[in-house]
């Protein structure tokens, strides 16, 4: 927004004639015309008079449209930056599920080939092939157990976090929102 049309709407918010105005800034109200219509531009010494009159910095009236679009880009970084760490964190839990799984499967496979073991105290129940399928089975279901409550586990504590940070942020906007 131009520097013409940033005096005019602070003018307008503030609710002041240019008579008003310029009675405030000792200048005439013809001066406050051009300086709206963009006539002509402000003196340093009167840009400063103005920011102390509407309240505002002296960069807010010359930097009109580049500040603004810094912020909005800043904005815009931060969510991309918030979204990027959001996903790298997803995938960080899936990568850490995947490998919690894998573990425990492997330590199944590893308890059922040691019960293949010829051992003295298993053999009332044989060394039959059913027999190694019933031991399978059971494993596989017992690991298959663990790993769904180690995944709810995972999965409830990186929600939990997920929420956390998410009732965290609300406050800090709403902080940053009333300061």
């Amino acid at each position: 927004m131009p520097l013409s049309k940033r005096i005019y709407e602070l003018r307008k918010s503030n609710g002041m004639s240019q008579e008003a105005l310029a009675e405030k800034i000792n200048v005439s109200r013809q001066s406050i015309s051009k300086w709206e219509s963009g006539e002509t531009i402000p003196e340093i010494g009167h840009i400063i008079e103005l920011s102390k009159v509407f309240g505002v910095s002296t960069d807010y009236l010359l930097l009109s449209g580049e500040a603004e679009s810094l912020t909005n880009r800043t904005k815009q970084l931060e969510e991309q930056q918030e979204n990027l760490q959001a996903k790298m964190k997803k995938e960080h839990v899936k990568s850490f599920r995947i490998l919690s799984s894998c573990f425990i499967y492997a330590v199944a496979l590893a308890v059922f080939f040691f019960l293949q073991l010829p051992l003295p105290y298993l053999e009332p129940f044989g060394n039959t092939l059913s027999t190694a399928l019933i031991e399978l089975a059971i494993v596989f279901f017992l690991s298959s157990a663990i790993v769904i409550e180690v995944n709810l586990q995972i999965v409830k504590k990186h929600l939990f976090t997920v929420f956390n940070n998410e009732d965290n942020q609300n406050e800090n906007k709403e902080n940053n929102d009333e300061g």
